[in-house]
């Protein structure tokens, strides 16, 4: 059984991104738990387009973006 001490050591840190959308920076306590969802969105995005050929893709992932990438991934 794993405890607590053969976990390997490693540092936490925190970014601060202001919302730009109001004078205090400050976010709604209901974003919290939709902040990471866009990234994890785009990981997946980017693993799906990893065997086509697609080293980066732009937010949003809109449709056009996804076939544009794969046509440029293509193309090189």
């Amino acid at each position: 059984m794993p405890r607590a001490d053969d976990v390997p050591s490693f540092k936490v840190g925190t970014k601060v991104t202001p919302c730009t959308h109001n004078p205090l920076g400050v976010k709604g306590c209901g974003e919290a738990g939709a902040i990471g969802a866009p990234a994890a969105m785009m990981n997946a995005v980017h693993d799906a387009l990893a065997g086509a050929g697609v080293k980066y893709l732009d937010m949003p992932a809109s449709p056009h973006r996804v076939w544009s990438a794969i046509q440029a991934a293509k193309q090189s």
